[in-house]
């Protein structure tokens, strides 16, 4: 993630951070959001009008990851789709939402916080945190996700294959 990344994200959240610190993350998160900010508004005519605007918002921050599911027909056609729940003690009974890719070009998978012996944030919890949608070329995007885990996927895909719906 090169304007949210995880470790700003852990620093900003460790009590041993000092004031000021704390002022500089607040900065550089402030900076970043502004660059990002531009970036993400340069593919509005790229992306479809429902996810643009969503995610023109907060997206799904702090929604709870339930499943990522990658469907492979071939080779050269590959699905994912992320399905999400509003975070909260009752998750069942929560509106679930569907992010589906199409024809996916490019999938990584890594986590930020897997080998830590004492993690700061609890591994098996995984909430997103922050997404980046950035153009990869002339008619490719890249929508990259970090989760509180430490979990980050980047998946490639070519404009407009992307979809939101409601599931729940």
């Amino acid at each position: 993630m090169k304007y949210f990344p995880y470790d700003q994200y852990i620093a900003q959240h460790t009590e041993t951070t000092s004031d000021e610190e704390l002022e500089q993350i607040e900065q550089r998160w402030q900076q970043n959001g502004k660059q990002y900010s531009e970036i993400y508004q340069s593919l509005a005519e790229r992306l479809p009008e429902e996810v643009y605007r969503h995610f023109s918002k907060l997206g799904f921050h702090g929604y709870r990851l339930l499943k990522v599911d990658v469907e492979h027909e071939s080779l050269l056609r590959s699905n994912a789709h992320f399905t999400l729940s509003r975070n909260g003690d009752n998750i069942e009974n929560s509106p679930q939402w569907m992010l589906s890719c199409d024809n996916i070009s490019f999938f990584q998978f890594e986590h930020h916080n897997y080998d830590n012996p004492r993690p700061i944030m609890h591994p098996e919890k995984d909430n997103w945190l922050f997404e980046e949608f950035t153009p990869v070329d002339e008619s490719t995007i890249s929508l990259e996700v970090l989760f509180e885990s430490g979990g980050n996927i980047r998946i490639h895909f070519p404009d407009r294959s992307i979809r939101i719906e409601r599931i729940k």
